[in-house]
């Protein structure tokens, strides 16, 4: 992040003052300054239906823009993710927000394409948890998977099987969405027992190209969620107008968030993303395609809101509109006390 990054003030109604931070980057000698329109209400997130392990939170007031002027800083949406059940809810939540960090280079080429239609990731895998989402109907849930409620109203079932792309074996999950709040898919942690929440995670994921993107201010998008009081989002981005993409780890409250500059850009290729989690010792580690993206990881940070894990939720959810679909498959998802690599 350039020293010259500045903070600047800009009226959005009806936030407070501390929703009122935006970041500016020095590119080049020129100031970029970002926007951010967020809304929200305080309004509950529908319960979790009968079977569950727990009804829904409600959702915190609005959303928020937070600024700030070093790379990593970062303000994410509002509204606090619902408890686990067979049907999870989500509590209402507000626009995204943006971390530190001007427009860099692209990140590095993806890690291999699609693997032609063979056997799944998962045969003879030792992992404590292994989805190469090869059990299940193209257009339905995989097997397994249960609904994690959005807080949009009428949020639609946006992520499903799908045959037209897959890392290995015939299929992947495809969250397929052009508005915000929509629905996730869980799964359980519970048999994992002491692993769910000291692990090693992987999953590959591949961006439909050319990728949306936002025609001004920011685009914010949770990828991969691990669920304990709350929802810690462990594989998540947000992207710029110009299409490069931060990565960072976020809370739902605003608190506890740390980001990297805008140096990736999304092409047309499968990607491999990691990340370590010590709910314990509050601290995460992530990789982008086997290199270590040390600006976001920590230990023993005391705002980490980490608990221990009931279940992981996979599926892309938007906290500002995005102006057309934003169209993203998931694949080959492996949990493990060692770390998996993207082999």
């Amino acid at each position: 992040m350039s020293s010259s990054a500045r903070i600047l003030s800009v009226t959005l109604p009806g936030l407070s003052p501390l929703h009122r931070r935006l970041i500016g980057s020095a590119l080049g000698g020129a100031l970029l300054a970002f926007g951010a329109s967020c809304s929200g209400d305080a309004t509950p997130g529908p319960a979790a239906t009968s079977g569950g392990a727990g009804g829904s939170l409600a959702g915190q007031a609005g959303g928020s823009s937070f600024a700030g002027a070093a790379a990593g800083s970062v303000g994410v949406g509002g509204g606090t993710a619902g408890s686990v059940g067979a049907s999870g809810s989500a509590g209402r939540s507000g626009g995204g927000g943006m971390g530190g960090g001007g427009a860099g280079a692209a990140g590095a080429a993806g890690a291999g394409g699609s693997a032609g239609g063979g056997s799944g990731a998962c045969a003879g895998k030792p992992y404590k948890l292994c989805e190469d989402f090869e059990s299940g109907m193209n257009g339905a849930f995989p097997t397994g998977w249960t609904k994690f409620k959005g807080y949009g109203d009428g949020a639609a079932d946006d992520v499903t099987m799908s045959t037209a792309q897959f890392h290995s074996g015939k299929q992947s999950v495809k969250s397929n969405s052009m508005a915000t709040g929509q629905t996730r898919i869980q799964k359980s942690l519970a048999s994992l027992g002491a692993t769910a929440s000291k692990h090693w995670g992987r999953i590959f994921y591949k961006v439909d190209s050319p990728a949306a993107k936002p025609s001004n201010g920011v685009l914010h998008v949770t990828w991969v969620g691990l669920m304990g009081k709350s929802e810690n989002r462990v594989v998540d981005i947000v992207e710029d107008n110009k299409g490069m993409h931060q990565w960072l780890y976020n809370n739902p409250d605003d608190q506890g968030g740390i980001g990297t500059g805008y140096d990736w850009k999304f092409d047309a290729a499968w990607h491999c993303a990691e990340w370590s989690v010590d709910v314990g010792a509050k601290s995460y580690k992530f990789f982008s395609d086997s290199a270590e993206v040390k600006q976001i990881g920590f230990t023993g940070k005391a705002d980490a809101q980490m608990s221990n894990y009931m279940s992981i939720i996979v599926g892309a959810e938007f906290y500002q509109m995005p102006p057309t679909p934003f169209v993203i498959w998931f694949d080959d998802l492996a949990i493990d006390d060692n770390q998996i690599g993207c082999q």
